[in-house]
C-alpha cells in the first residue's frame, strides 16, 4: 500500500470549512459564541456537552452538509495533488444517517470535482476514527487532520500525519506529527 497515490483525510476543518458554517447555523438559532477558537462547541457555547453533541448532530444531518466551502486554499491544492495523481480516502465523523453522507459527497464533489475523494467513510457524530484507520496501519500513508487526537492515533498507527493548523490545536506538539497552516504547505509536504 506504500507505493499507492492514496491520501488519508479528515473533512471538517481539513477539506471544508466547517466550524465558520456551524457557527453561522448557530446564530441563526440564536446561539452566540460564549468562548472563541476551541474545539469542544459546549466550551464555545457554554452549554452541556450533551446538548452541545445534540446540536452538532442536527447541524451534521442538516441541509447544510451539501454547501459547506472549502477551507482556506484546499481547493487549488486538491487539484494540484489529484494532478499528480493522487486520490483521496475522506474519513469524518458525520453521521450515519445515509442523507447527511449524501449530501456531503454532493458538497465534495461541487468543491473539489466529481471522483475528487475516491471513498467517503462516515463515522457517527464525534466518533473515534481507530477502526476507520486500523486498515491503514504502518502504510505509510498520509493522513491530514485537524483534531489533535486524531492526529496523534495516525502517528501512533504508523502514518505520516499532517495537522492542519487552528487555533484549537496550537498546543500540539508531537515531533511525529508535521504541522502546516494551509495547503500550498501540505503539497510540499507530499509532493
Amino acid at each position: 500500500m506504500k507505493n499507492e497515490k492514496i491520501i488519508l483525510t479528515d473533512c471538517d476543518g481539513v477539506l471544508l470549512d466547517w466550524e465558520n458554517s456551524f457557527h453561522a447555523w448557530m446564530a441563526e438559532h440564536g446561539y452566540e459564541v460564549q468562548v472563541p477558537n476551541v474545539y469542544e462547541m459546549e466550551v464555545a457555547y457554554g452549554m452541556s456537552k450533551a446538548e452541545s453533541k445534540k446540536l452538532v448532530k442536527h447541524f451534521n444531518e442538516s441541509a447544510w452538509m451539501c454547501c459547506l466551502p472549502a477551507l482556506r486554499d484546499a481547493r487549488s491544492g486538491v487539484a494540484k495533488l489529484i494532478e499528480a495523481g493522487y486520490t483521496f480516502v475522506c474519513i469524518t465523523s458525520l453521521s450515519l444517517d445515509p442523507y447527511a453522507k449524501q449530501l456531503r459527497q454532493e458538497n465534495l464533489d461541487t468543491v473539489f470535482g466529481e471522483g475528487a475523494c475516491s471513498d467517503l467513510v462516515c463515522l457517527d457524530t464525534g466518533a473515534d476514527k481507530d477502526d476507520a484507520l486500523e486498515p491503514y496501519r504502518d502504510s505509510g500513508l498520509y493522513w491530514l487532520e485537524d483534531k489533535t487526537a486524531n492526529a496523534v492515533l495516525g502517528a501512533d498507527l504508523g502514518l505520516n500525519t499532517v495537522l492542519i493548523s487552528h487555533a484549537h490545536n496550537a498546543d500540539c506538539d508531537d515531533e511525529r506529527i508535521t504541522k502546516v497552516d494551509n495547503w500550498a504547505q501540505i503539497c510540499d509536504v507530499i509532493l
